[in-house]
């Protein structure tokens, strides 16, 4: 006998003779995880292009606004924050987010908020399936394994008292394969599983025995589907928690360490423009991602930017020091400097003793610097 599980539980052809024409129930769970991925393939560029409209960050490739006005650690200032806000109650204001809230709205002080708003107005007009599908998905479940558990659950929540308890070959093979799950689900073996069954069947209790595996593999995918979104949860949790601390740290160390190479002094405009060139998206390609102006430069030219950085790791000895690259360019201006002053000295007339003739406007007569002077001795 098949296993019960979440991949064979059902097929049309089976349940069909049972439940009748029920293939459109059966596959709602995959149905509606292609509905998610189709809409969280299609809301990214939704949030992009709302945040290019509604932003005057220069967000794609030939934009050549301004971007806004920041404080010194590079927050937006309070006319950036008031701009979204604004921005958010105007369009609540308009129908456009009807589920949200004052204290949501008045959240919004930058483009993140703004992107935030967006996300959690889809979020509210969704269904309870539809919710729990996003948020596996955004957690990083894959979708085979959602599609699994919410079709055998859909499946099973479909399953009437009628065609558990029908007196014909139909029923009897429903009842089994429900047991025989349940059976295994508790960790019979499936010789076990099978000898149960037959048990079953020749006292005539396979309907309450049916009954109960129903509930049995009911809550038993439920728990297991709980245990997988609720571990992809806490990981996504764990990574943003991580991520969030590097960062920090990194601007922490860009912002304050004394000296960029261990030697060199750098001041805190370029400190700035080093972060934005790391962290901040500037360009986007034709599919509509976007990258930092250092990403940007690797993916436009992946060859060269190896190249350079390859060469800039050998020339500073593994990014620790660049006095190996910056002696070179001052040995080289000094060979210059000197080749230069031996060019001229050659050029320039000799007196008789070979001392140089410089032109210098002053008298060299030796006797003349006491011409005016009376010795009182």
């Amino acid at each position: 006998m098949d296993v019960l599980d979440s991949s064979n539980i059902f097929t049309d052809e089976e349940i069909g003779k049972i439940l009748g024409d029920i293939s459109a129930d059966d596959n709602q769970g995959e149905d509606q995880v292609n509905k998610e991925e189709e809409v969280q393939e299609e809301d990214e560029p939704v949030v992009e292009e709302l945040e290019d409209a509604f932003s005057n960050t220069p967000e794609s490739v030939g934009n050549d606004k301004e971007p806004p006005a920041r404080t010194q650690h590079g927050s937006p200032t309070p006319q950036a924050q008031n701009v979204f806000h604004s921005i958010a109650a105007a369009l609540r204001e308009e129908g456009v987010f009807p589920d949200l809230d004052d204290d949501t709205i008045n959240s919004v002080t930058d483009a993140g908020g703004f992107r935030n708003l967006i996300d959690k107005q889809i979020e509210a007009g969704l269904t309870e399936q539809q919710r729990r599908i996003s948020s596996a998905l955004s957690n990083g479940v894959q979708p085979d394994e959602v599609q699994q558990y919410e079709g055998a659950l859909a499946f099973l929540n479909s399953v009437t008292e009628d065609a558990l308890t029908a007196n014909n070959s139909d029923g009897e093979e429903l009842r089994k394969r429900i047991i025989y799950q349940d059976l295994i689900n508790r960790g019979y073996s499936n010789e076990k599983a099978i000898k149960e069954i037959k048990k079953s069947l020749d006292a005539g209790t396979d309907i309450d025995d049916a009954r109960d595996a129903l509930q049995g593999n009911r809550e038993y995918f439920q728990s297991r589907y709980n245990a997988l979104l609720d571990n992809a949860k806490a990981q996504r949790q764990q990574a943003e928690q991580a991520y969030n601390q590097r960062a920090e740290k990194f601007k922490k160390s860009l912002m304050e360490d004394d000296k960029a190479f261990g030697t060199v002094d750098l001041d805190k405009d370029t400190r700035r423009r080093v972060l934005d060139v790391l962290t901040k998206p500037t360009k986007r390609d034709d599919s509509g991602r976007y990258y930092t102006e250092l990403q940007w430069a690797q993916h436009s030219d992946a060859d060269q930017f190896s190249r350079n950085v390859g060469l800039l790791y050998v020339l500073t000895d593994g990014f620790k020091n660049v006095d190996k690259l910056i002696g070179q360019q001052v040995k080289q201006r000094t060979r210059q400097g000197l080749a230069e002053l031996e060019r001229v000295i050659n050029d320039t007339q000799r007196n008789p003793d070979g001392s140089l003739n410089l032109l210098t406007g002053v008298n060299t007569d030796k006797d003349s610097y006491f011409d005016d002077f009376e010795l009182d001795i």
